[in-house]
C-alpha cells in the first residue's frame, strides 16, 4: 500500500473522529459555559499529570507546545491515535448514580522537514458537552405547590483541527505555532416542570434551550529552551501563549412558557475565548528519570459569553514524573516507560456563585514494540478525577478513565538495502 493511500485513509479516519468525538463525557458540570475543557497533551504527558508546556520528547507528538515539533528525528514519520473509556460516579445526598462513556478522541500526524524544522497535523476536541439528569424539590412552600422537577440535557462541543509548525533557529531554542480551526455546536436545555404540582394550573412549565454554532480560527505560539546541564542531564524551559479571540459564533436562546408565550433571542459576536499563558519546565537525568511542572492561566473573566462576562480566571498546576530504566535493554520491562502525575485547576464557570476545583491523579505505561531510540509505543494511562466542591450540598462528580494511545514511529526516508 502506498504512503499516499495510507495518509488519505488516516485523514478519512480523522473526519470520523471529528464527527463522533463529542460523546466522551457525561459530567453534569459540562452544562456550564462551553463545557468540559480538554487539554491538548501527548500520550506521554497524559500519564504525567497532563504535562505539555515544558515537556520535550522525541517519541510523541505534543500539540500543547508547538515548539516540540523540532524534537522529531529527521528521518521519522509519526502517526498517533487515541481513545478512552470513562466510568463516572455521581452522588447528591442519598442519591447515587453512575454512567459509562467512551470514544476515539485524538488523531495526529507529524513529519520532519529538516533536522531543524517539523510540522504536525492533528484533530482533537477543545471542549465537550454531554449530560442528562433531573432533580425534584418537594414541599415547595410557595402558594402550596408541592413538587417541582428540574431537568437538564446537553450535547456537543467544540472540535479543533490543528496545523502546526516548529523550527529551531539555533540549537538551544525552538519556536512553534499552531493554527487551529475551531468548529462545532453545543445544544443545551433546562426545564422547570410543575405538571406534578397540586397547583399545576397556577404554575407554568418553562423550557429554555440554547444553541451555539462555532466556526472560527485560533492561534497558539510556543517556545522551548533545551540545554545540557551535565553528562546525561538536560533541562527544558517552555512557554506558550494564546491571544484572546473574538469567537465567530452564532447562538439562539429560546424560552417557552407553556400556555403563555415563546421568546427567542438571537446572538452574534457575543462569544470569546480567553487569553492563555503557560510556563513549564522538565528535567531529565541518566536517560532514565524525568520530572516536570506546568502552570497555566486562562483569563476567562475577560471573555464574553452570550454577551456577558460570567466566568472566572482558570489557574492550573500539573506535576509529573517518568522512569525509563533502560531504553536499549534486552529485558522488555526495562524498556517500558512508567509514569505518574497530578493536576489541579479551578473551574472557569461558577456554580451557586463560586468555582469548584477539578483534581486528577494519573498513572501510565509506555510499551515499546521494538528496541531503539524511536520505537512504536503503545501507551496506556489510568486517570482518577474528582471535584472538590465549594458547597457540600452540590452533586459530587468522580470518574475513572482508561486511555489507550498508539504512537507509530517509522523511518520513511531511509533507502533500504537488499540482503
Amino acid at each position: 500500500m502506498s504512503k499516499g493511500i495510507i495518509i488519505s485513509a488516516l485523514l478519512c479516519l480523522g473526519t470520523a473522529i471529528a464527527a463522533t468525538g463529542q460523546n466522551n463525557t457525561s459530567s453534569p458540570y459540562s452544562r456550564y459555559g462551553y463545557g468540559t475543557l480538554v487539554d491538548g497533551v501527548s500520550a506521554q504527558g497524559r500519564g504525567m499529570g497532563g504535562l505539555s508546556v515544558g515537556l520535550r520528547d522525541n517519541q510523541h507528538t505534543n500539540f500543547g507546545n508547538p515548539a516540540t515539533y523540532t524534537a522529531i528525528d529527521s528521518l521519522n514519520f509519526r502517526f498517533e491515535l487515541g481513545a478512552s473509556l470513562k466510568s463516572s460516579f455521581y452522588s447528591s445526598g442519598d442519591s447515587k448514580s453512575s454512567d459509562f462513556s467512551g470514544n476515539l478522541e485524538r488523531i495526529g500526524l507529524q513529519i520532519p522537514i529538516k533536522n531543524w524544522m517539523g510540522i504536525a497535523i492533528g484533530l482533537e476536541p477543545y471542549s465537550i458537552v454531554g449530560y442528562k439528569y433531573s432533580d425534584s424539590y418537594k414541599q415547595i412552600e410557595v402558594n402550596n405547590a408541592d413538587t417541582l422537577v428540574n431537568s437538564y440535557a446537553g450535547a456537543g462541543g467544540i472540535n479543533q483541527v490543528i496545523v502546526g509548525f516548529g523550527f529551531k533557529p539555533w540549537k538551544p531554542f525552538s519556536f512553534g505555532c499552531n493554527l487551529k480551526v475551531l468548529y462545532g455546536d453545543i445544544t443545551t436545555q433546562s426545564e422547570a416542570d410543575f405538571s406534578k404540582s397540586k397547583n399545576k394550573n397556577f404554575y407554568h412549565t418553562t423550557l429554555q434551550s440554547n444553541t451555539i454554532d462555532v466556526h472560527d480560527f485560533a492561534v497558539t505560539f510556543g517556545a522551548q529552551y533545551a540545554i545540557e546541564t551535565g553528562e546525561d542531564k538536560s533541562l527544558v524551559l517552555g512557554a506558550t501563549f494564546e491571544p484572546k479571540n473574538k469567537l465567530n459564533a452564532t447562538a439562539t436562546k429560546t424560552i417557552v412558557t407553556t400556555g403563555i408565550d415563546t421568546v427567542t433571542t438571537e446572538y452574534d459576536k457575543a462569544f470569546e475565548l480567553p487569553f492563555t499563558l503557560g510556563f513549564g519546565a522538565s528535567y531529565r537525568f541518566k536517560n532514565k528519570w524525568a520530572f516536570g511542572v506546568d502552570y497555566k492561566i486562562q483569563k476567562w473573566s475577560d471573555v464574553e459569553y452570550f454577551g456577558e462576562k460570567v466566568f472566572e480566571d482558570r489557574k492550573q498546576l500539573n506535576l509529573g514524573a517518568e522512569l525509563r530504566p533502560n531504553s536499549t535493554s534486552k529485558k522488555y520491562f526495562n524498556r517500558v516507560a512508567y509514569r505518574w502525575g497530578f493536576s489541579t485547576a479551578n473551574t472557569y464557570y461558577k456554580v451557586h456563585g463560586d468555582t469548584n476545583r477539578e483534581n486528577l491523579l494519573t498513572a501510565g505505561f509506555g510499551f515499546p514494540l521494538k528496541r531503539g531510540l524511536n520505537p512504536t509505543v503503545i501507551n496506556f494511562t489510568v486517570e482518577y478525577g474528582f471535584t472538590s466542591l465549594s458547597n457540600k450540598d452540590m452533586m459530587s462528580d468522580r470518574f475513572l478513565r482508561f486511555v489507550l494511545n498508539a504512537t507509530l514511529n517509522e523511518k520513511w526516508f531511509v533507502r533500504r538495502r537488499l540482503e
